[in-house]
């Protein structure tokens, strides 16, 4: 990515907008006096892409006074000031920042505008390889003000300051923020230092606490001694008599409810064992209350079970019920038999019902045949028939025969049509043909008219042309229009032939004559061309009558074509579809009338025999429909033989339901009785297994408590439960008297005070000690982390800058071929970074040890060695850096320590950077010969590199010498 242009407006010393156009610039050098501005176009660029200007963060000035808007402007009431860069990268890049004098800053990216912060990000983004942006902890890390004067524009400022003005640990630190490891070096050390600290007085706090804690145990332990000595002088308990009996009373077993018992063991008395001892008497409770509910299940439901009786009571009454079902399926299955024969009945009663309807159906198709019978002896009278004797196959006959005269009719009537269709397409044939040879003469006379017009103008053109070129016409012309000119004046000399005249009278008769000549010379070629011309328009006449009757002409030729075409599409169809093979027309007009007269005499015939034909028709329907009735009833009859006497019987029919309904209802009465019966014995059988296993349950329950098995007999498992409730009731004494110690013990509140007070004393005290050997702990792995840090960061550090000084090294030797050191080496040690110089290579195991004992370049070398040596390392750490995509060296005025050798040598390498790294440079200097020899030694095209001459700069403009650059006045400023 390069730089491409850079618009300045109101920025710094550049009054108004200035624009420097540096596209496709591999080599950019500004040449100017001091103070002239070229230290402000690398500000510019400094200052748009990370909003600051380097060499003035350090300073608390730049935020009291205006530095960016230019001071003339400024005063002049303008309080704005901007810059905009083009990037080229695949898609240009266009970054723009203004500020005002309120130091309100505004950030325009590829024309939207973007808050500060997010502007910065994207700035990054846009700047930044893709593998930093993809790798977070880098991303974050990036500083670009460093980055900037460290890998792509070294000022004025930076040129020494690296080498000799920054201390050891400066250095270093300068360094961290090149590499991006600000974040893992100083920052991590300043936040270890801040944790060491805050752990440090935690500590003490802690100590302080276990010393207070400890003084108030002894004072409780004394006071607690003291009241237990005057307890037992009253004659309570002490705590260790109650802890025993307490012990003793819970591991004493009982012979039932064993998981009643207390497993654990007992150390002190506090509302806790009370607890444990009173829940343990509601469990007791809760055991009594139990068995006493299951021995009044017993009693009051008068359960009184022998397993074997009950058995032999169960299975007689599943004996009763299995009798029950034997009958009550007896009575079901006459039942199912009554209600087939009632379905028999309700079938043969819809015959009954199916019957009654065709019966009405057979009486009305008996009406209809009667009145279509009437129907037919009307129309036979009319057409004087007897309709006795009409035959169906007589009239089928006589119908088919007239419509096949009909149908011949038609087809002769077609086939006339026919003929007289092609006796027109015959006629309009011939009268095409006539039109065509018309059509055809007029095309003819057209051309010949054409062919006319053009002799005639040929003609007209050569008699023109004749007339233009013969001399003697066009001297006659000539004279002639002199001489009407002399006739019109008063002279006396001919202006044509120069005689004189005694007057002008003379000359005026002379001229006419000659006049007279010149006129029928002229005269001669007008006749013929106005002959040729009327020719011509009498021609034009005839041949525009032609051109319309031609137009004519193919329209009626057009239309007989569209008719022809029609006329013998449909006669093909015709004939395609009339059968008639007659070609006489005169034939066909006789067979016409002779099928027409038959139509004629038979047409009332026709309609009358059609009417008889439909009423046949529908007799025959209504006759074999009438048939179809009876075999359906006879049909119907014949499904029920074996019932053959109820069919149309309907009184019988009635009195064999009323039968079947009055068995029905004693067997279903018979049935509910069976049911009803076997549900007593059901019940009675369930009541018994109830009560079984209830006291199955009861027993289980028992057994499951004791631990031993019982029988199924209702007055032993009394019994048991009576002995077990006993049992419980002595034990619930026994916890209760135990219970009444515990809570006079208990009752004591200055002593429970004193315990809880103590035991919480005792917790502080083991929370305590838990923190103090977690921060002895921590203390030790924050010295063991720092000093590990230290180490490792060095040791990282030392890895990347062996790396880098053979390119240093290589720059420096080029750039200063005569100095005495000319082998660098930077080392890091304890935070510190030092660069040393020695007259051979370094072992590099060597370095870090014999630093002490190493040529410290700050200490030694001269002002041009450290401004080369801050060069070297500059385009070092230029070449190396893989952060940003802007491939851009930029060195403000580098060359005022330098001498000649230093100077060529640092061209050459300028040089090598453009061809073999790819690198946009931008330089200035002060130096007018340095300028120009950079530019011829470079041997770069004119398009590759941009020559910026500032040649002077006063309060009333700046003059600026560049093709590419572009001046223009701020309209706002009035000077």
């Amino acid at each position: 990515m390069f730089i491409q242009k850079i618009i300045l407006d109101n920025f710094r010393i550049f009054r108004g907008r200035h624009e420097f156009d540096f596209s496709y610039k591999k080599v950019v050098v500004v040449e100017g006096p001091n103070g002239h501005g070229k230290s402000t176009i690398f500000d510019a660029i400094n200052w748009v892409i990370s909003g600051k200007i380097s060499r003035y963060v350090g300073s608390s000035e730049h935020q009291q006074f205006n530095y960016i808007i230019n001071s003339d402007a400024y005063s002049l009431g303008l309080d704005e000031a901007s810059v905009e860069i083009y990037f080229n990268n695949q898609e240009e890049v266009v970054i723009k920042r203004t500020v005002k004098a309120n130091g309100s800053t505004k950030l325009f990216i590829n024309g939207h505008r973007f808050g500060i912060r997010d502007g910065q990000k994207e700035i990054v983004r846009l700047l930044v390889n893709e593998k930093v942006i993809n790798d977070t902890n880098l991303f974050d890390s990036i500083d670009l003000p460093s980055f900037i004067e460290s890998t792509l524009i070294l000022s004025q400022e930076n040129l020494e300051e690296f080498v000799r003005g920054n201390k050891p640990t400066q250095r270093y630190s300068k360094l961290e923020q090149i590499l991006g490891l600000t974040r893992y070096g100083q920052d991590f050390k300043d936040y270890l230092q801040v944790l060491k600290k805050e752990c440090l007085t935690q500590y003490d706090d802690i100590l302080l606490k276990e010393k207070n804690i400890k003084h108030e145990q002894e004072l409780l332990n004394v006071q607690y001694k003291q009241k237990s000595l005057q307890n037992e002088r009253n004659g309570n308990k002490p705590e260790s008599k109650i802890i025993d009996e307490l012990n003793t009373f819970f591991s004493s077993s009982m012979e039932s409810f064993e998981q009643l018992n207390k497993n654990e063991e007992f150390f002190e008395i506090t509302i806790n064992e009370y607890e444990v001892l009173k829940k343990y008497i509601e469990e007791i409770d809760d055991k009594l209350k139990r068995l006493v509910d299951l021995k009044f299940e017993i009693q009051q439901k008068e359960i009184n079970i022998n397993d074997i009786e009950f058995n032999k009571k169960i299975a007689n009454l599943h004996n009763e019920i299995s009798i029950l079902q034997i009958e009550k399926v007896k009575r079901e299955g006459g039942i199912e038999k009554a209600n087939s024969i009632k379905e028999k009945l309700n079938k043969i009663a819809q015959t009954n019902a199916y019957l009654d309807i065709k019966k009405i159906e057979k009486e009305k198709i008996d009406i209809d045949i009667k009145n279509l019978i009437e129907k037919l002896k009307v129309i036979s009278k009319n057409l004087e028939i007897d309709y006795a004797s009409l035959v169906l196959k007589k009239i089928t006959d006589f119908i088919e025969e007239f419509r096949e005269n009909s149908t011949l009719l038609d087809s002769l009537l077609e086939k006339s049509l026919i003929l007289e269709n092609e006796n027109r397409e015959f006629n309009l044939i011939k009268e095409k043909r006539i039109i065509r040879e018309q059509n055809d003469k007029n095309i003819q006379l057209i051309k010949d008219l054409e062919k006319g017009i053009e002799d005639t103008e040929n003609d007209i053109f050569n008699l023109t042309k004749q007339k233009k070129t013969n001399l003697d016409s066009q001297i006659y012309a000539l004279i002639h229009e002199v001489q009407i000119h002399l006739i019109n004046s008063n002279e006396q000399k001919c202006l044509v032939c120069g005689g004189s005249y005694n007057n002008s009278e003379e000359l005026k008769n002379s001229i006419r004559i000659q006049l007279d000549n010149s006129n029928e010379l002229l005269n001669g070629f007008e006749k013929k061309i106005n002959k040729y011309k009327v020719s011509k328009n009498e021609l034009n006449i005839k041949l525009d009558v032609a051109k319309q009757e031609s137009m004519v002409t193919q329209e009626k030729l057009n239309n007989l074509n569209n008719e022809l075409v029609n006329l013998k599409d449909k006669t093909v169809n015709m004939r395609l579809q009339n059968s008639i093979s007659l070609e006489d027309p005169q034939l066909i007009r006789k067979e016409i009338v002779k099928a027409q007269k038959y139509k004629n005499n038979n047409q009332n015939k026709y309609k009358g025999f059609i009417e008889i034909n439909k009423i046949l028709v529908e007799l025959n329907n209504l006759k074999f429909k009438r048939k179809g009735i009876y075999e359906e009833e006879e049909n119907a009859i014949n499904q029920h033989r074996s019932y053959k006497d109820f069919v149309r019987k309907e009184n019988k029919l009635q009195l064999k339901f009323n039968k079947i309904d009055s068995y029905l209802s004693l067997a279903h009465l018979k049935v509910q009785e069976y049911n009803k019966k076997t549900y007593e014995f059901r019940q009675h059988i369930q009541d018994m297994e109830r009560e079984i296993q209830l006291l199955n349950k009861i027993k289980n329950e028992l057994e499951n408590s004791l631990n031993y098995k019982l029988n199924l007999d209702s007055k032993e498992i009394l019994n048991v439960i009576i002995e077990n409730i006993s049992l419980f009731e002595k034990r619930k004494f026994e916890a209760r008297n135990l219970l009444v110690t515990i809570g006079d013990y208990l009752n004591d509140i200055e002593l429970r005070e004193l315990q809880i007070k103590i035991k919480s004393f005792n917790q502080k005290n083991l929370i305590l000690q838990k923190q103090i050997h977690q921060y002895l702990t921590m203390d030790n792995q924050l010295k063991n982390l720092l000093a590990y840090h230290t180490q490792e960061q060095s040791s990282l550090v030392n890895e990347y800058l062996n790396g880098l000084s053979l390119t240093i090294n290589n720059y420096f030797r080029q750039i200063s071929p005569h100095s005495y050191f000319n082998y660098i080496n930077l080392v890091t040690r304890k935070n510190e970074l030092f660069v040393l110089l020695k007259d051979n290579q370094f072992e590099n195991d060597d370095i870090e040890e014999n630093i002490d004992d190493s040529v410290n370049a700050s200490l030694t070398l001269s002002a041009a060695q450290s401004t080369i040596l801050a060069m070297s390392i500059f385009l070092a750490l230029n070449k190396s850096q893989n952060w940003s995509k802007l491939n851009l060296i930029g060195i403000d005025d580098p060359f005022q320590n330098l001498d000649d050798i230093n100077a060529y040598s640092f061209i050459d390498v300028m040089a090598n950077l453009i061809s073999l790294e790819n690198r946009q440079i931008l330089i200035s200097t002060h130096d007018s010969d340095f300028a120009k020899l950079s530019i011829r030694k470079m041997n770069l095209n004119p398009n590759e590199y941009a020559y910026v001459k500032i040649q002077s700069y006063t309060r009333d403009a700046i003059e600026i010498q560049l093709e590419q650059y572009k001046s223009l006045e701020d309209k706002r400023m009035s000077f």
